[in-house]
């Protein structure tokens, strides 16, 4: 069973990198893509939040990747709201895929990843240790 967590954590730690990365250069892109140009301190600002996530999820923390998956409602709000914009269609469905791949990618790594430490340590307590002889 453990093994079984391991693979799904795997399948969607990567999924989460390319999700988060994807959406990172999309909202960096969107300076240049969309037309009237956003305020540049406002876009940066907000994508320097998904920034300070690379971290946590470069070190596979399940506590930063469930705040990730909190913050990235955010950003599906904000594409959903460029989705509706005359000019930014395309733009906002692109992202609004994109936050929405973070949110679930996020949720299942951190959901496996949490199984995977419960089934570790339900097997190590089952172990018989040799100081009761």
């Amino acid at each position: 069973m453990i093994e079984t967590y391991a693979t799904r954590k795997r399948f969607f730690y990567q999924w989460l990198r390319i999700a988060l990365v994807g959406l990172i250069g999309l909202r960096i892109s969107g300076l240049w893509l969309l037309e009237p140009t956003p305020p540049v301190s406002g876009a940066i600002g907000l994508t320097m939040i998904l920034v300070l996530f690379l971290w946590p999820v470069l070190r596979q923390d399940i506590k930063g990747c469930l705040w990730l998956s909190f913050v990235s409602c955010l950003f599906f709000t904000t594409a959903v709201l460029n989705a509706m914009t005359e000019g930014r269609e395309v733009f906002g469905i692109v992202e609004s895929v994109l936050a929405a791949s973070v949110f679930i990618a996020s949720m299942f790594f951190a959901r496996n990843a949490y199984r995977e430490l419960e089934a570790t340590a339900e097997a190590s307590a089952q172990e018989p240790t040799s100081d009761t002889q």
